[in-house]
């Protein structure tokens, strides 16, 4: 036999007709505002961040993850530090928190999904987790 010979690759198989998925989602709910809630704190808690919020393009809050705390104040830089205009100082009880910002459209509109505290790989994954959610469930 061959040394260089590779093993076949393995895919798992489609579901069929009538064959039940097991379901990924610890929750389910009805409304739309209590799904972005749910996907967002679903990440924020996946990936060890403070936060997760979504700010439109004037920088008011649309959506977060469950949280405690006041985020007008996050909501409305986050626009301009995703224009690159700014640079985020952000202090949570006395220690530095990094933010991170990635821009999308749905529905025609712009919106800016940030995350707070974490680590730099961790909070990168939250931020498109909860990118992928946001396209899914806003538009």
């Amino acid at each position: 036999m061959n040394s260089t010979a590779r093993s076949p690759i393995r895919v798992t198989p489609l579901p069929r007709p009538g064959r039940r998925v097991a379901e990924r989602r610890k929750q389910r709910s009805k409304g739309t505002g209590d799904a972005i809630e749910l996907a967002l704190s679903a990440a924020a808690q996946g990936s060890d961040l403070d936060v997760v919020l979504i700010a439109d393009d004037y920088g008011m809050l649309v959506a977060s993850s469950s949280t405690d705390l006041d985020l007008e104040m996050l909501a409305a830089i986050t626009p301009i530090v995703s224009r690159g205009r700014a640079k985020a100082t952000i202090k949570r009880n006395g220690e530095h928190r990094d933010l991170s910002v990635k821009s999308i459209k749905v529905l025609g509109e712009t919106l800016h999904v940030a995350a707070l505290g974490g680590q730099p790989s961790t909070r990168a994954l939250g931020v498109m987790r909860s990118v992928t959610a946001a396209r899914r469930i806003l538009g």
